[in-house]
């Protein structure tokens, strides 16, 4: 771990609580921030250096875009919020001038970096980040559904009365509103998930609804979300720093269907691995081509 650097790119809520999470993980010596809005930058590095003499990280700093690009891993969160009334398309394109501003002052990026897109909406600005990084795209992946995924376990958890991490379930396809809970590979301990009598029939479409509305029930009580965010990419980087291969549903560009979006991947730390395809019954491969379609037309 020694010498390994993450700069995290846009200090809001979301960056502010990604770089808590990966300070309480203790998983790198030196974390970089950058933020235009260099007073609430500079605030944040104040709040969040009171907690380093409790961890392992040593060095929290202030940088600019250069610094960022030599980064072991770049984490991109810079990006206005979609505002009421506003469409996917409009919030695309407002993100996609931010982030083409903020590709263009870090370029020459260092060939191993591995960036991490989280501002929304996070599919199309992934495969906006793989046209203009210049990296490879395994090494140019975002944070997708995995949110969603451990919403789904932790739901399935309490129904089932199985620990989370023991359930093996994956929200995939668009992280938005066309997203497709993989129910029919769904399984513990090699069990379907269909064999436990606690989830009745009824209860599939239920779940897969609070897993997608989840976010705006957040949204509309406190205004953002931002913790269980800043978790699951803590854990993206963990994955990445200790090469552990963990299968985790993140947004890439999927050659079968022709579009980025999350499919369960291999995560090492060299980037995405393997992309891996779960077994889908017909209703599920048909709402998995009608999301890959809305992301098509969004993204072109």
């Amino acid at each position: 771990m020694k010498g390994l650097t993450i700069a995290i790119i846009g200090t809001g809520n979301v960056g502010a609580s990604i770089a808590y999470a990966l300070i309480l993980k203790d998983l790198v010596p030196h974390i970089i921030l950058v933020d235009i809005d260099n007073k609430r930058c500079n605030a944040e590095l104040l709040d969040l250096s009171n907690a380093l003499p409790f961890c392992e990280t040593s060095q929290l700093t202030i940088g600019n875009y250069k610094d960022a690009a030599q980064a072991d891993i770049i984490i991109m969160c810079a990006g206005k919020p979609q505002k009421s009334g506003e469409s996917r398309t409009e919030l695309l394109n407002a993100n996609k001038k931010i982030a083409e501003s903020i590709f263009n002052e870090l370029k020459p990026i260092h060939k191993n970096t591995i960036i991490l897109m989280v501002a929304n909406p996070v599919d199309s600005l992934t495969a906006y980040a793989q046209q203009i990084s210049g990296l490879p795209t395994k090494q140019v992946f975002g944070s997708g559904t995995l949110l969603d995924t451990q919403r789904l376990c932790g739901i399935l958890s309490k129904k089932i009365n199985v620990a989370e991490q023991s359930i093996d379930a994956y929200v995939v396809g668009e992280y938005g509103d066309s997203q497709v809970c993989a129910w029919s590979s769904a399984h513990v301990a090699n069990i379907p998930l269909s064999h436990f009598t606690q989830i009745k029939n009824d209860d599939y479409k239920k779940i897969s609804d609070k897993v997608k509305n989840q976010a705006y029930e957040i949204i509309e009580g406190k205004g953002a979300t931002y913790y269980g965010i800043a978790t699951c990419v803590a854990s993206i980087c963990e994955s990445i720093i200790y090469d552990q291969k963990r299968v985790l549903t993140l947004s890439t560009f999927i050659p079968k269907f022709n579009v980025c979006f999350s499919m369960p991947v291999v995560l090492g730390k060299n980037g995405i691995e393997t992309i891996l395809y779960p077994s889908l019954n017909e209703f599920e491969k048909e709402q998995l081509k009608v999301s890959a379609e809305q992301l098509k037309k969004l993204q072109n």
